[in-house]
This record gives structure tokens, sequence and C-alpha cells, in this order.
């Protein structure tokens, strides 16, 4: 099962990803993501400013898949729409029911070298992997202490400069208790 998710999650990436650049005259783009649920929002849920910061798109696309329309969402995509240099991207998945146990998600730990999530934000861990175009994804794996849910960020590396991880981190950070200590 832990490579049915790991795959599942490096084959949705290509597709919004392009080739990671480095920005080496471009200082580090340091502004705080703010509140990740702020209106205007995507996917019913995420602040269209946060994922402007976070992914460097000023246009792109927003997709977002449901179980149930009166429910949030399952998964949240964010693309480009095309008008920029190259696609960059944001992913969010709630696995609700999630299929992984304590085993699986230790393997894909493992796998991909990831660190555990600091205290007070886990469980879980964060880290980088290469997708199939050799394009770094940052991502955080997080679930709820029984493993019934499990809600996993990615989002493209090599976007204005900004530390990817830690974006993918806060995003995880502020959506846990929206998404997997509030499952409604």
């Amino acid at each position: 099962m832990r490579k049915r998710l790991l795959t599942i999650a490096i084959a949705i990436l290509p597709g919004i990803g392009a080739a990671c650049t480095a920005f080496p005259d471009v200082p580090p783009d340091t502004r705080p993501l703010g509140n990740v649920t702020a209106a205007p929002q995507e996917c019913g849920l995420i602040s269209a400013s946060a994922i402007k910061i976070a992914t460097g798109l000023s246009r792109y696309k927003a997709s977002s898949t449901r179980k149930d329309p009166s429910q949030r969402f399952t998964s949240c995509t964010i693309s480009d729409d095309g008008t920029s240099a190259g696609e960059r991207g944001l992913l969010i998945e709630l696995l609700d029911p999630s299929e992984n146990d304590a085993e699986d998600l230790e393997n894909t730990r493992l796998t991909t070298q990831a660190k555990q999530l600091p205290d007070g934000v886990g469980p879980g861990f964060a880290g980088r992997r290469k997708n199939a175009q050799n394009e770094t994804i940052a991502f955080v794996y997080g679930w709820t202490p029984d493993y019934q849910r499990l809600l996993i960020v990615s989002i493209l590396q090599g976007t204005q400069n900004r530390d990817s991880l830690a974006d993918a981190t806060q995003f995880f950070r502020q959506l846990k208790p929206v998404l997997l200590d509030d499952p409604e």
C-alpha cells in the first residue's frame, strides 16, 4: 500500500511541474504565507494569496475533488494556467479513510529520507524528493493518531527562491486543525 500512495503523489505532481530552476540573482522571498485559509479561497478552503506566494503563480488553475459536495475537498490541485514560463504547483490531499498504517508511513519516511515533524505539529514527516522529471518536490505527510486520516501537502520546488519545504510545513500546520482534527 505504501508504494501505491507514494506512486500516486509522484505521478500527480509531474503534470504540475517543469524544470526546477534556481534564481541565483534574485534575493530569497521570505514573505510569510499568512492565514492559508483567508478569503478569497480556492477549493473552498485555500487562500488565493497564500497560493500565489508559495507557488509564485499570479494566474493559475484550481481544481478540487470531493466525495460529497457538502463536504470539504479530498484533493486540491493548483497548477499553472499556461501563461507563465514553466509549470509550478501545489497539491493538497486528504485521505479519509487512509489505507496506510504505521508501517506504511514509516517505510515512506525512510524511503524518502524525510524528517519527523517538530513536536506539536505531527505526527508526521517532511522532506524533499525528485519526481519522474527530476524536479524537486517538497512534501509533508501528517496523520491522526489512529492513522484514519492522512493529510499530504506537496509543492513543486524552485519557485521564486522560496523555501518550499517551509511553505509546505506552514500549509500543513494551519490545515491540520481544520482537515485532520475536525473532519467535518
